[in-house]
């Protein structure tokens, strides 16, 4: 019997943001929230219980660094810059509302062509896609079995999770990303199955 290869793509906990929290934050490196530091322990509470990691990788920024050691205390973790977050250039820092009126142009562009349209100096979900996919192609070639666990940011981890399974970079906001939600992918004969989406250790798995 062929031995099982896991990846679990897992977000960050909560960040500390200033203000109201609604700002587009992309590359700014903010750690995490006494929340979300609560929130990352809870969950790795509960996955040293039930799940026993053989490795684990991470973006390099802090909010996921802190997550990750959190959620698996026990490993070393492999830092992959290649996995930090969407780049949001003049975005970054700035309120929703903000940014809507001094970007007008380019906002109301993104509106329309999501994935394809970067802020200025920043990325679009496509050019995102081209460095997270390989990155994650890279961890993937390196087991041959185990549960890895990858922990990474919402944007790139639905451009992995978009190119895998067909589905339309577009369609980010149509599929919920919680902080500490985990995506669970079986490799099986060269391809990848989708065995859970935003689990949460409320869910059994």
């Amino acid at each position: 019997m062929t031995a099982k290869k896991r990846f679990f793509l897992m977000r960050h906990a909560r960040p500390q943001l200033p203000g109201d929290g609604r700002v587009y934050y992309g590359q700014t490196d903010y750690p995490l929230s006494r929340e979300g530091l609560a929130e990352a322990e809870k969950v790795g509470s509960f996955l040293s219980g039930s799940i026993k990691f053989d490795c684990l990788y991470t973006s390099d920024m802090t909010r996921a660094l802190q997550t990750a050691e959190l959620a698996a205390p026990y490993l070393e973790p492999h830092v992959v810059p290649a996995l930090r977050e969407i780049s949001l250039g003049k975005w970054e820092g700035k309120g929703y509302d903000e940014v809507r009126s001094e970007f007008r142009e380019i906002y109301e562009a993104r509106g329309v062509k999501f994935a394809e349209t970067a802020p200025p100096d920043g990325e679009s979900f496509v050019e995102l896609q081209k460095r997270a996919v390989p990155a994650f192609e890279s961890i993937m070639s390196r087991h041959e079995s185990g549960s890895i666990l990858i922990v990474a940011h919402a944007a790139v981890i639905w451009s992995i999770t978009a190119h895998y399974f067909s589905l339309d970079l577009n369609d980010m906001f149509f599929f919920p990303q919680d902080y500490c939600g985990i995506h669970v992918a079986e490799e099986s004969s060269g391809r990848l199955r989708l065995c859970r989406y935003n689990w949460s250790p409320a869910l059994r798995f």
